[in-house]
């Protein structure tokens, strides 16, 4: 409770993506008060950094209390440091002190889709459940668990990446720096789907996606799902071959953690049941007897603001923290 006359605290929050960076503030109840946008800087680490810095800045205010960071990095939360990163250029950094120390606040760094599986189960989607899986699907494709009611971090805090287990053992690299090949990220992300859209382009010159390419239009996963929310075509096809592969990666996490929900959320979760058809038919027919009967998949709530509302959320995690 806040006394009377204090305002309620806030905290910064940054989302830092592969193609965006979001910021805003928020309040106690996730609501978000101010925001920006903008590309993200990719050149190089630094120049990452100055950008972060930058926006951060913008928004600093009085009230605000401490700074929460969802980054899509492999995250050691025993020094708070980004271990490494697959679609950005930061690596080995003690990014948790060296915000710290730069602005003199509290703060703390999770997981992309760690800190947008927080968002949604507390305000989004998973609502009421002790056990949830999120993937997040863009660039990549990212995962958080929440196990008996909490964020499952694992014993570093590096748990959770779940567009990393491998479907095809001869399938194509995986992304980035991923040493791996025939990931989920690698067969089912929306970056994935870029190039099977392209593909099917050149293959199929008179199908929707082929008249696309013709007449100069940019064929990747948005037109995609454009085109396969019109009607049938090799734009729904290569929908729901995504979709399948999507289920596969699915009903094994069913298989593993026995969830009541699994919630899909990202930039290409616009598909919606394009691609959560075809997935949920998978898991319907391959996942293992009971958990298969429980499991609901379902879109997230918060859309592309799950991933800030969770930076958050882990940024009121810091400030509790530093007052105990």
């Amino acid at each position: 409770m806040v006394a009377a006359g204090m305002a309620a605290p806030r905290v910064i929050a940054v989302d830092l993506g592969g193609t965006k960076l979001l910021t805003g503030v928020l309040d106690e109840e996730g609501v978000i008060v101010k925001r920006t946008v903008r590309p993200t800087a990719l050149g190089s680490q630094e120049e990452l950094l100055a950008q972060v810095e930058s926006a951060i800045q913008e928004l600093r205010e009085e009230g605000v209390g401490a700074i929460g960071v969802g980054i899509p990095s492999t995250i050691d939360q025993q020094r708070g440091c980004a271990v490494s990163s697959v679609n950005i250029p930061l690596a080995d950094l003690d990014f948790r002190d060296h915000l710290t120390k730069r602005f003199e606040l509290p703060a703390a760094i999770e997981n992309d889709a760690n800190a947008a599986a927080l968002a949604e189960h507390r305000f989004g989607a998973g609502r009421g459940t002790r056990h949830m899986v999120m993937l997040t699907l863009g660039t990549g494709i990212g995962g958080g668990l929440i196990l008996d009611g909490e964020l499952y971090r694992g014993a570093q805090g590096a748990a959770g990446e779940l567009g990393h287990i491998t479907l095809d053992l001869d399938g194509p690299p995986c992304q980035g720096t991923c040493p791996g090949r025939g990931h989920l990220e690698a067969l089912a992300s929306g970056t994935a789907t870029n190039h099977m859209a392209a593909e099917v382009a050149a293959e199929r010159p008179d199908g929707d996606l082929g008249r696309a390419l013709a007449a100069g239009k940019t064929v990747d996963a948005r037109l995609a799902v454009d085109l396969a929310s019109v009607g049938p075509g090799d734009a729904r096809d290569l929908l729901e071959r995504v979709g399948f592969v999507l289920g596969n990666g699915i009903a094994s996490l069913v298989n593993v953690f026995n969830p009541e929900l699994v919630v899909i959320g990202g930039g290409f979760a616009r598909a919606g049941n394009l691609l959560l058809d075809p997935a949920r038919k998978v898991v319907a027919e391959r996942a293992l007897l009971p958990a298969r009967e429980l499991v609901r998949i379902v879109p997230a709530l918060l859309g592309p603001e799950a991933g800030l509302v969770g930076a958050g959320l882990v940024g009121f995690e810091a400030m509790s923290a530093a007052s105990v």
